[in-house]
């Protein structure tokens, strides 16, 4: 007697029916690869820097080191005083190392996002704008001095909007 014959789960599919629909689903799926394929766009490629943007690329990073020191420094600064002042100061002087800390890292993360993304924009470029299809009325050109000089007394109303194209009619 088998000891696992009555742990089966029933099964509704015979062998038969079960190959068959495995692989009718596998050629279904193979035959909708190309399809979604086609419909998802190319990766973007990011081009390598020129020599010229590699130099500035450089002086962004220079830039973000020094004003990291510069921090850095500052902070060296104020916990000295901190470690200086009375026990009634040191409150007032923490307050102002965590106030400082706070602005500097939020002034930091701004000036390394603003250099990732000039880095970004360095290795690919804006895409072109597309072209607009559709054009406005065109504004009829002004009329001569003369025109002018003449068509300057008469007491008509100005043109609707309408009737000058600036309006859906």
């Amino acid at each position: 007697m088998n000891p696992l014959a009555g742990n089966r789960t029933p099964c509704f599919l015979s062998p038969a029916r079960l190959l068959l629909l495995t692989a009718s689903l596998g050629m279904v799926g193979s035959l909708s690869l190309p399809a979604i394929a086609e419909q998802t766009p190319p990766p973007i490629v990011a081009r390598p820097p020129t020599p010229a943007q590699q130099r500035q690329i450089q002086q962004m990073q220079e830039r973000l080191r020094k004003m990291a020191r510069e921090q850095d420094e500052e902070l060296e600064h104020l916990v000295s005083e901190l470690n200086g002042a009375s026990r009634d100061k040191k409150i007032d002087f923490l307050t102002r190392i965590v106030t400082r800390l706070i602005e500097q890292r939020k002034a930091f993360h701004q000036e390394s996002e603003a250099v990732r993304l000039r880095i970004l924009d360095m290795q690919n470029p804006p895409a072109p704008l597309p072209r607009a299809t559709a054009f406005p009325t065109p504004i009829p050109p002004p009329a001569p001095a003369a025109e002018k000089a003449e068509s300057a007394p008469s007491t008509e109303p100005p043109p609707k909007a309408t009737e000058q194209g600036y309006l859906p009619q």
